[in-house]
């Protein structure tokens, strides 16, 4: 792990920054709440990001309550700023960003949950992928959905009193 500061000079770790720091460094501008950024190749997640599918439906609420969605940023080539830039209309609103035929982006308070948002990404997909092969998916109703928001809100409630 590389530690850098706001303009990207290398403040700790081995080795030196990505080629990517600009896409983590996009990411920390654009959210101020966000500690810790993870990007990597997990195998079922980049399987679905190089065939174009977002990981956005409902399927488990565990999902929904966690990452909401995964969407599916459009593919740019690493190590540019059209990397950053196809990432830009997801960051507000997500944890968690597919990266066309390349592979996924987590970020969340601190490393710890961002990690934890790695591993549900590349679990959701495992999970997708298996519906899928098990003939046909049956996505939580909308009903539902409002039912969970509604859970994850009374919880959030209950935990900041």
């Amino acid at each position: 792990m590389i530690v850098v500061n706001a303009a990207g000079e290398k403040l700790a770790g081995r080795g030196q920054p990505s080629s990517e720091s600009a896409m983590h460094l996009t990411i920390y501008n654009m959210r101020p709440d966000v500690g810790a950024i993870i990007h990597a190749h997990p195998c079922t997640a980049t399987a679905f990001a190089s065939v174009g599918i977002a990981l956005d439906k409902p399927l488990c609420p565990e999902v929904v309550l966690t990452l909401g969605s995964v969407p599916l940023a459009p593919y740019a080539t690493p190590g540019t700023s059209e990397l950053s830039d196809s990432l830009k209309p997801f960051i507000r609103d997500h944890q968690a960003i597919l990266m066309g035929n390349h592979g996924v982006v987590t970020f969340a308070k601190d490393l710890v949950h961002a990690y934890r948002c790695m591993e549900t990404v590349e679990h959701y997909a495992k999970i997708e992928l298996a519906s899928r092969q098990l003939s046909g998916q049956r996505l939580l109703s909308q009903s539902e959905l409002n039912r969970l928001r509604e859970t994850k809100s009374r919880h959030l409630d209950s935990s900041t009193a």
